[in-house]
């Protein structure tokens, strides 16, 4: 029902509307180059993940950077995590299904959810209020600098 995939500047504002009903504040323009200056240069691997259902609609979204960690190499950093509130929707599944894969094909030992950027801090957990359930749920913990987790081999199946 649901496909997750890496969007570019192309496709920024397929899901705008979806960042701005969680970051009300950012500009379309501020968006669109956002995106446009992810990737570019010296950075390492960086962009916009977005998951959308049959029809092209945006259902989750977040941006990602790839970046070293002294503790374990690399990590996978995820920030402005944007999802619409729908009963029962598996949008969230497909998300961090496939930022576990990114991080396993980037080689990362460990995923970080930005408490500061995703709007998960204490205060602003009505944001996005299954944020809690949809972080344990794929055994993120709190961690220094948000929520985290190891990154680990798919199960044998």
């Amino acid at each position: 029902m649901f496909n997750a995939r890496i969007i570019g500047t192309e496709d920024s504002m397929a899901v705008f509307g979806l960042v701005r009903l969680c970051y009300p504040e950012i500009e379309p323009s501020a968006w669109r180059g956002h995106l446009a200056g992810l990737g570019r240069g010296k950075r390492r691997r960086s962009g916009c993940v977005a998951v959308s259902d049959q029809r092209g609609y945006a259902h989750a979204a977040c941006l990602f950077r790839i970046t070293p960690d002294p503790r374990s190499g690399r990590r996978l950093e995820i920030s402005y995590l944007s999802k619409a509130e729908l009963p029962a929707s598996t949008a969230p599944d497909v998300l961090f299904a496939f930022v576990d894969q990114l991080a396993r094909d980037e080689d990362c030992a460990s995923i970080v959810v930005h408490d500061s950027q995703a709007r998960i801090a204490q205060d602003r957990l009505a944001t996005w209020s299954g944020i809690g359930r949809d972080l344990i749920s794929h055994h993120f913990k709190p961690g220094a600098i948000g929520f985290e987790k190891s990154v680990t081999a798919p199960a044998a199946g």
